[in-house]
Formats: structure tokens, sequence, C-alpha cells
């Protein structure tokens, strides 16, 4: 309490402001005073150096409390013998970091899409209210007296506040624009603008600020409850979620509140709308794979783009950032930029194992640390680490990371790899030479995911009684690893849900199918997409209608093939094919993470797992007259091919890849952006790994037909012989990657073991290193 009152004297005597300019005999004395160079030191850096923002005003001043108070730490005699303590307040300020002007000169990019700002940029009148501010504040720093500098003080605190009120203005008139509303200037202050280029101009003056240290929020610009409630009901962050839900409905029938709740969320809105589309977030929407990533308003995303526009060129930044930044495709623009833009210098990825108590233990985070010049040749970087110490110790610890890993590990949505050892590193330089599994080659299969039906959506398709069912529906408990069913897998459930055939168009699954199929945007999968695209700008059929690709398709094939109008019987069932299908849930922490298996013609797929799409539309003139027009679509596999993807995909090196990027879900991207060996007959290892996941694949009545196209194959059916197969198929695909010994032993030994492994013991793993030892003396045998 003391120290509160002191500093409340010295702030009503005026007297809160350290003068910059010292004589040589007063830095002497300083130097020669008990404990004064501590002091005086930090005095000197917290007034010159140290600078925040918190839209919280209780944040800003209990940090400018706890300044005052590291200093008063040092302070041995009387304070009424030591001089002043510094004002601070031009250094904490309160305010909302991400709207308000960061530049001397903002213009709209109106070639992106963004409003039209003619009185948003007026470039010298920016710069204008700019200077007039320093000029306060440096007739403040230059006061031979307390009194001086106090009242330069408040000239600056004043001139900051008014022409605040002009920017605002221009902000508010964008706002209105973005928005479509009328706010007014007193409500979009509720929204606390921070003008950067006011609030620190003498930094500005500078260039911007030298080093940027953060920890930004780890929410979305959301109206979330926890923020809105607790001014109400103190204990509401620490209810369950049980309780929260009564609590609110409990508040909410108070009219004032619940008015209060509404405001709360509309505000919300209307911040992310603006931000959505003010233009100054150029890094918030990236694509991956061709399709635009939801917009997420991460608040640690925004604050980290927001960084760049404050920091000087060459100066350094440090943030602490939530896992989205690393590992999400919402941060894909910002991981490219800062490799491209700056120089990464580190990384240190985190699993919260008790680090902050009130987050998920499996939470990952980090620090990444860059300099906003150049760009990124190798990083110094570990993942993983499940304590602070490392910090101590980055410097003998951390790895070598080539930016060119960091970049093609994940071509698509670039995420960065969990990387915790240096032969890792060598491994996925290897792994990363193979191409993306999705991408497309000529003269080669690859693997494009899609999900055929919902267990929750299409649930009206699906029996749960055998007798009255026409064919399986397959579920991701379903299937295990080259096992369509549970023969050779104990624990593995039987089918359980059913549909009919579509005589029964209401409740047939397959009829579903068809008719999402027939509606789908992708041209590799929707038909008339794909007649449109390749016909309509054929100058044969210039004269008919383009406009309407519907209109286009029917009038193409009645008028000039003579048949019937495109409909749902032309379209071709992917389950009439073998087709190859992998389970959607894969947690890293599994015995095996990618779980895959061809399935039989016939049934149909439900969400839980992906299906490899194994027909592609491309249709020719030939198959316009046919009906239904089946002939239009091409298999993206052999027969040997598949099995040869799904050896490849089932192998401990994929999964060693795979591994180091899901958590519990392999999602359609990640997985289509992994690298494999795209193998096809004549390349080494192909019939090797092929005709052995055959084996292993194709028992039992299903594949009769599939072991006679694969030229009379014998299934594996007593488990010393498919243990056998595996062990061969995964030391096939070592050599496939091409590691060499050392690289193939380290993913054995990384590779989680779990306590009662159906297949993966340490028995096994020493079979498949003899297996790959024994290759690599008789080659790539058929």
């Amino acid at each position: 309490m003391q120290c509160i009152e002191y500093f409340q004297r010295l702030e009503a005597e005026g007297q809160g402001w350290e003068l910059e300019s010292r004589s040589r005999e007063e830095l002497e004395r300083i130097e020669e005073g008990h404990g004064g160079v501590s002091l005086f030191a930090k005095r000197s850096i917290i007034l010159h150096n140290l600078y925040g923002v918190d839209i919280e005003d209780g944040a800003v001043e209990i940090c400018k409390l706890r300044l005052w108070l590291s200093m008063v730490a040092d302070i041995e005699d009387e304070p009424n013998e030591v001089e002043p303590l510094p004002n601070i307040d031009f250094n904490i300020r309160q305010g909302n970091s991400l709207i308000g002007f960061t530049e001397l000169q903002e213009v709209a990019r109106e070639d992106a899409g963004d409003a039209s700002l003619s009185n948003w940029g007026v470039g010298t009148a920016v710069k204008d209210l700019y200077e007039d501010v320093i000029q306060e504040q440096d007739r403040h720093r230059a006061a031979d007296s307390a009194r001086e500098a106090q009242n330069a003080r408040k000239m600056a605190e004043r001139k900051i506040d008014t022409h605040s009120e002009e920017l605002n203005e221009k902000i508010r008139d964008q706002f209105n624009e973005l928005v479509d509303e009328d706010i007014s200037l007193e409500k979009l202050e509720e929204f606390s603008p921070f003008h950067w280029v006011l609030e620190f101009a003498t930094v500005y003056r500078e260039g911007g600020f030298d080093v940027i240290i953060g920890n930004p929020p780890w929410d979305e610009l959301k109206p979330y409850r926890t923020d809105f409630f607790p001014k109400y009901d103190t204990e509401f962050r620490s209810r369950p979620p049980g309780e929260k839900d009564k609590k609110v409905e409990e508040l909410l029938k108070n009219p004032e509140i619940a008015a209060e709740w509404e405001k709360f969320q509309r505000d919300k809105e209307r911040q992310a709308t603006y931000i959505n589309q003010s233009g100054e977030y150029e890094y918030q929407t990236p694509s991956v794979e061709g399709q635009q990533v939801a917009r997420t308003n991460d608040l640690s995303l925004l604050f980290f783009e927001r960084v760049y526009d404050i920091v000087r060129d060459g100066g350094y930044v440090s943030q602490l950032l939530p896992g989205p930044f690393f590992n999400a495709a919402a941060g894909k623009d910002l991981r490219v930029h800062a490799l491209e833009e700056s120089e990464i210098q580190s990384i240190i990825g985190f699993e919260n194992r008790g680090i902050f108590s009130d987050i998920d233990t499996r939470y990952n985070f980090g620090i990444v640390t860059l300099r906003t010049e150049g760009s990124t040749d190798t990083v110094h970087g570990i993942f993983h680490q499940t304590s602070v110490d490392v910090l101590r110790s980055i410097d003998d610890v951390a790895l070598e990371i080539p930016a060119r890993i960091l970049k093609e590990y994940s071509p698509g949505a670039r995420i960065f790899p969990n990387i915790e050892d240096q032969q890792e590193v060598s491994v996925l330089d290897k792994i990363l030479q193979t191409p993306p599994l999705a991408t497309e080659i000529e003269g080669a299969w690859r693997t494009v995911l899609y999900k055929e039906l919902d267990r929750g959506r299409d649930r009206d398709r699906f029996i749960e009684d055998e007798s009255k069912g026409d064919y399986p529906v397959y579920q991701g408990k379903n299937i295990h690893q080259f096992c369509y069913e549970s023969t050779y897998v104990d624990d593995l459930k039987p089918i359980s849900l059913w549909s009919v055939d579509e005589d029964n168009e209401e409740l047939s699954a397959k009829r579903r199918v068809r008719e999402k199929n027939f509606r789908a945007r992708d041209d590799a999968i929707s038909l008339k997409k794909a007649i449109y695209n390749k016909f309509a700008d054929d100058p044969e059929f210039c004269h008919l209608p383009a406009g309407s690709q519907k209109r286009f398709v029917n009038r193409l094939l009645t008028e000039e093939f003579d048949r019937p109008e495109l409909s749902l019987e032309d379209i071709r069932l992917h389950s009439s094919e073998y087709r190859l299908v992998l389970r959607e849930v894969a947690r890293a922490t599994d015995e095996r993470t990618l779980i895959a298996a061809v399935i039989p013609p016939g049934g149909v797929v439900v969400h839980t797992l992906y299906t490899v799409r194994p027909f592609e539309a491309n249709p020719t003139k030939d198959d316009l007259s046919e009906f239904p027009m089946h002939s239009a679509y091409d298999r993206v596999f052999s027969d040997k091919e598949l099995f040869v993807a799904l050896g490849l995909i089932n192998s401990i090196p994929f999964d060693f890849l795979m591994r180091t990027k899901v958590d519990s879900h392999a999602s359609k991207y990640k997985f289509e952006e992994s690298q494999a060996p795209r193998l096809t007959d004549g390349d080494d290892w192909f019939h090797y790994i092929a005709d052995r996941a055959a084996k292993l694949n194709c028992y039992g009545e299903e594949f009769a037909e599939m072991r006679e196209r694969l030229g009379g194959i014998e299934p594996a059916t007593d488990m010393e012989t498919r243990r056998e197969l595996q062990a061969e198929v995964d030391a096939a695909v070592f050599h496939a990657y091409g590691l060499d010994e050392e690289e193939m032993q380290f993913v054995l030994d990384d590779f989680h073991r779990v306590s009662n492994p159906r297949i993966m013991t340490e028995a096994y793993f020493e079979k498949v290193a003899e297996k790959y030892a024994h290759l690599g003396d008789v080659g790539p045998m058929e």
C-alpha cells in the first residue's frame, strides 16, 4: 500500500517522468551509489525500451504497477532520497491491437476486392498527425523541470486523443461500408481502435519496433459465453458444462442481461466482419488443394500477421503461439510468409505435459523466433518438448532443419513437421523426394479421398437387420490392415449396418450415392460437369447454348447423339469395383496410425471410412451415345496398382510420415499431400509389393474374381505366412523410399510401441530389419 501511495504522491507532484538527459558526473554518481547501477539500468530500459498494449484497462494498470514495483525492489534508501520513478503512461497503452492505423499511409487493396476507401489513405494527413504527436513527446522528453514535463505529457495525450478521433472517423466510415450498418463514432470507440502510429509515434520515427515479444490470445474472435457471463457469475468459468448451461438459462431470464448478451454477440460479429473484409489481413484465407480454407478468425494468427505491420525491417519477433500456427490449414499463408519473407531463427514445439495447468495435456504449442529480413534457409528447431528447460539449452539441443523440409513436408497445407531427432531430418529428407499421393503424374495412379455417406445425415438409408438388407455398409470399425472382415483380426467388429437395392429408391443407400455424385461439383465425379468442360468449347458444338451446363449437356446428348438426357442411370457407382478404403480415425499413439484395406464390390461406405476414388469421369465423343454412359469413367488403378497402393499406405515408412502429422484424425488434405513412391509396372519393387499386399487382402469368396484377375494368386490364410508377407512389404517399402539401413533402423526404433500389440511386437520389427537386409542383397525380385 505504501508503494501505491508513493506513486500517487509523485504523480500529484508532477514528478512522474524520468529525464533522459544526464551529465557525466551524474552518471558516475549513480554508478558509485548503493545498488544504483541496477536501478538506473532498469529505469532506462523500462522508459526507453519497453512498450505494451492490452485491450483491458485492468491489465494495463497491473502491468504498469508491476514495472514500478520491479524498480522499487531496487531502492535501498528512503523514497525521498532517490530520484522520482518514471511515468510510463506512454509505454503501456490500452486499445484493440487489431483495429487501427499501423502505417503512415494505408490504402485499401481495391484490386483484391476490398471496399473503396476514398478517405482512408490520405497519405500525408496521417503523417501530419503523427508528427504533431512527436513534437509534444519530444518537448516532454527535453523538459528541464517536472512541471514542464507534466504539461508536455498532458498536451501529448490530448493530441493523441484528438487525432485518434480523426482516424476513428475514417475507420467508422469504412466499418459502416463493410458491415453495412450505420454505427456512431461513440459506438465504434467501444471497440477501442488502437492507432499505433500515434500511440507509439517516437517508435515509428525510428522505423518501427526493433523487437516484438508476445503471447497473443489463443481464442477465436467469437462471442464466447466465458467472456461474458463471469461478470454476472464470478464462478462461471469453473463450473462444469452442464452447470454452465443451467446458469446461462437462469441469467438470460433477466431482460437486461439478455439484451446485453445479444449486444455482446452482435458486437463480436461486427468486429469479425470488419477484420475479415478490411483488407488489412491478407494471410487469413489460404487455399489448400484449390479449396479456400474456412476463415477461423483465430486471434493468434491475426496477431501474428499484425506483428509484421509494426516491426521495423530487420527487426526481431518472438511469439508464443498455439498449435494452429504450426499445424492447421488456416495458418498456411502465415507459415509460407514467415519462411519466404523472413529468417526463422528457431522453432520450439511443446506438448503441454503440465506446463500450463489449465490446458489439456495433449495440447501442442510453440515459440517461433524470426528476423524480418531475407528468407529462411535453415531452422534451428525441436518439437514435442514437455518442459520449458529446453529454453535454457536450445543452442545445444536444437536440430538443423532445412527450410526445404518445412516447405515440402506438407506442400498443400504447409504444416510443419514435429521433428525430435536429427536422424528424423534425414529420413524425412528422403521421404519428401517422392511425390504427394494426390498429385497428377502422367501414366501413374493417384489417391484422392472422398466420403461417400454420413452415418447421421444419411441414417434413413441404413438398417440394422441383415436379413432385410441387400448389401453391407462399411464403417471404420469393420476393417483393419489388409482385412475387410474379422477372419484374421479377433476384435474387429462385424458389419452392423445394411441397405437395400435401388428398386426401393426412398430407402436405398446406393440411390443416395448416385444422387450425390450426379450433383457433385468435382468434374472427376460429376459426369455432367466433365462433359461440359470437355465439349463446351469444341467448335463442332459451338451452335449449342453454352451458358447453362445442364442445358448444354442435355441438348448435346439428345440432338447430337440421339440418346436420352443425362440421368442418374448414367452415373457409374464406385461401389461397382474393388476399392481402397482407410480409417478416418488415425491416432499417432495407436499400434498403427494408417489402417487401409481393399473392400469387395457391392458395399457402400460411411464417413468413418475414406474411400480412395476408383473411377474418374473422362468422357470421349464415343461415350456420348452410350446409355447408360458408364464407359465415360476411367479406372484410376490397374488391379496390381490397387494393391501396390495398399501396400505403400499400410507400410511402416508411410505410417512414420503420417504420425508426424495427425493427432486423432487422418484429414483428407494431410493424407493426399503425403509422399509415397508412385510405383507402376516396370518400377523396382512394384510387383514385389503388389503381389504380397494382394495375397494378404484377397482372401474369401468376395475376392474370388480379383484373384482370377491377378492370375490366380493364392491368398495367405495362416497367421505365420501373413506376418511374413507383411514384414516383406514393410521392408520393400523402405527400399522403395531409398532409406538406408541406418535410417530404416531409426524408423523402427522410433516407432511408437503399445503395451499389448496385435502385430507390431519387437519380434516383428526384427523380422522387418532382417527382410530389409536380405532384400538389400538380392534386390527387387518379382
